[in-house]
């Protein structure tokens, strides 16, 4: 009996000293919590401080930031982790060190049994929850005046002064966060998650194959929320203009959580325009856009339930969008004024838009192509008799949403593909023996700035398309082509796109140019002289000059007796490498004259020199590639 006595009157000291706390009590516990890293105990002490005093101010603003934080550790949101995989340990908001488990490979692990809809489930049924509370809490501190000052050991970041603005735009974002989940939860995202790994891992997942395996993915699941979407919307714009009215409003000098930024104030003031645009569609219909006239929206049609977001995908190849395919530019009557070109620009940035061509119209010589393409994009033609072996035909930027191309190559069977190039620089050509002119087949073509490769085909053609993005002024890149029995070939090449059309041809190994060194130049005469020589397996000699610069070699030497006194040009223009033209006077390679040099003054890496030549001087002439390149010559003379 005495045992049951002292118990009753140790449970109701505590009951009695646990209701002679006040509210202001509880929030100091709660603090003392935040400081401490302890959010769960301190997320219970507001909630007590609320219990006392509904309307609390410091208790609504601090329970409303920690309901989302002690997520994780409630059964709820902790099952749900582990469901997912997250381990137990570190689990920790201030330093969280759990994370979901990968393979050898780095890839994340797909849970058993979880499929996409379940993120939507705990999402509508544990986080919205949570989040309308704190939208409550927020809601009820009404005082402008409003100001908490919190420590930097209660953010874990630095200390901070939190105002009545700061609260309206945490408010906002809330609202955004119930339109988000309201929105989210109405559509179907039934997909399981290791069935979508398993193509990761076979090499098969796309948005075209997840679009096939899953009919009902993004249609509707619901309908039911989708008011409740729109109030939180509209309630999410009023809060978002309170904050930012408030916050713009703010004395000189004033720091707070949120603080107004001059540079970006004209950026902020277009987004209310927008914003304010978008609210008063759903009260006073379509509205035209302030800040683009040629565009009219109407967010109505978003909360009808008349559209859902499947029926308004293009078609996908694999991850790639066919162009012309998208079902409805107004996306269900939200904006008007938008053309399928545009859109299909915007979304070239982040998707690879394929050009889709319609069927070709015949005549006994011509076959006329038209193809759906992006304006300003760079194109490559290609054909085939065989569906395997492709040729570049041509390539072009086009000027129009449909671009026409002419093919004058009579077949009896011919196969036609358009392939866009845009923003990376890639080559293609042919290659071929220097002495026979013959194509070379399993040539291998490197690109030695970003390692990427390819072969030719049977006809020794390629298409070696790199990584390597093209700026405005354009790019260059080293080719290195290869073939068993040749001497390695190197050039340097420059472009904004596709460069089409080279010639590389290769020497036998063990082939050196007749013309290799100074003595066993090439004579020749003339006025106007066009020849053709390499300086594929050409050598530098002890003793040779340098032209530009201070590397190169691998030379062919020419020599020329001027007939007549007069402004002599000559130039490499029509050779397929980066070459340097060197011009001299002398008898001994060690000891020459120069007269005249150049690099690129030819374009296209081309030389070019133009000078007074006098009669019956010799001119010895050098070309060799920049950087140690080489390729074909042709050696151009004019004196008119």
């Amino acid at each position: 009996m005495k045992i049951r006595i002292l118990a009753s009157l140790i449970a109701g000291f505590l009951c009695w000293n646990a209701s002679a706390q006040t509210p202001d009590d509880w929030v100091s516990q709660g603090r003392s919590h935040l400081a401490a890293h302890d959010i769960t105990d301190a997320n219970a002490s507001f909630a007590q401080a609320l219990a006392l005093d509904p309307n609390h101010k410091n208790a609504n603003a601090l329970y409303a930031i920690t309901r989302l934080l002690v997520l994780p550790s409630q059964p709820a949101g902790s099952n749900f982790l582990t469901r997912i995989g997250f381990p137990i340990a570190g689990r920790n908001i201030y330093a969280w060190g759990s994370t979901l488990p990968k393979d050898a490979n780095g890839l994340l692990l797909a849970p058993d049994g979880v499929n996409a809809n379940g993120f939507t489930a705990q999402l509508r049924t544990n986080v919205l929850p949570m989040v309308s509370g704190a939208v409550a809490n927020l809601a009820a501190i009404t005082d402008t005046n409003f100001t908490i000052s919190l420590s930097s050991s209660e953010t874990a970041i630095a200390d901070v002064t939190v105002d009545y603005g700061d609260l309206k735009l945490i408010q906002a974002g809330f609202y955004a966060s119930e339109y988000f989940i309201y929105t989210l939860n109405a559509q179907n995202l039934d997909a399981q998650l290791t069935a979508i790994r398993a193509l990761y891992t076979n090499g098969a997942l796309s948005a075209g194959q997840v679009l096939s395996d899953y009919p009902q993915l993004f249609t509707f699941a619901t309908k039911n929320d989708l008011q409740a979407a729109r109030t939180a919307f509209t309630n999410a714009v009023n809060c978002y203009m309170t904050a930012s009215k408030f916050i713009r409003s703010r004395p000189p000098g004033v720091v707070r959580l949120f603080n107004y930024d001059k540079v970006s104030a004209q950026d902020e003031a277009d987004f209310r325009l927008t914003l304010q645009d978008l609210k008063n569609s759903l009260v006073a219909g379509p509205q035209i856009l302030a800040l683009n006239p040629d565009l009219m929206v109407d967010m109505t049609t978003q909360f009808s339930g008349s559209t859902s977001w499947r029926s308004l995908l293009p078609k996908f190849d694999g991850n790639a969008i066919e162009l012309g395919s998208l079902p409805d530019v107004t996306f269900g009557g939200v904006i008007y004024g938008l053309t399928q070109e545009r859109v299909e620009s915007f979304l070239s940035d982040y998707f690879v838009m394929l050009p889709v061509g319609y069927t070709p119209l015949l005549s006994t010589s011509d076959a006329v192509l038209n193809f759906a393409t992006l304006r300003g994009h760079y194109y490559a033609l290609e054909t085939s008799t065989n569906l395997v072996d492709w040729q570049v035909s041509t390539g072009f930027t086009a000027s129009n949403a449909v671009s026409t191309l002419i093919d004058s190559q009579t077949m009896s069977k011919r196969f036609y593909r358009l392939r866009d190039l845009t923003g990376f620089l890639v080559f293609a050509g042919v290659v071929l023996d220097q002495s026979s002119g013959l194509p070379i087949a399993g040539a291998e073509v490197q690109s030695l700035y970003d390692a990427t490769k390819t072969f030719t085909d049977a006809n020794g053609q390629f298409l070696l398309n790199t990584s390597l993005s093209v700026s405005s002024w354009g790019t260059s890149d080293e080719l290195e082509v290869s073939a068993a029995g040749y001497a390695t070939f190197d050039n340097y090449y420059y472009g904004n796109g596709l460069v089409s059309g080279l010639q590389i041809y290769l020497s036998l190994q063990g082939f050196v140019p007749s013309n290799d060194n100074f003595a066993n130049r090439i004579i020749i005469t003339g006025t106007i002289i066009t020849t053709n020589g390499t300086n594929v397996g050409a050598t530098r000699e002890i003793g040779e000059p340098y032209d530009i610069g201070t590397t190169g070699g691998k030379s062919g030497w020419w020599s020329w007796t001027a007939p007549k006194s007069g402004m002599l040009t000559i130039s490499t223009i029509g050779s397929n490498f980066d070459t340097i033209l060197g011009i001299y006077t002398g008898t001994v390679v060690s000891a020459l004259t120069k007269i005249a040099s150049d690099d690129d003054s030819g374009g296209n890496a081309t030389s070019k020199v133009t000078f007074s030549a006098t009669s019956g001087v010799t001119y010895l002439i050098s070309v060799y590639g920049f950087g140690g390149s080489s390729g074909r010559i042709q050696l151009n003379l004019s004196l008119p």
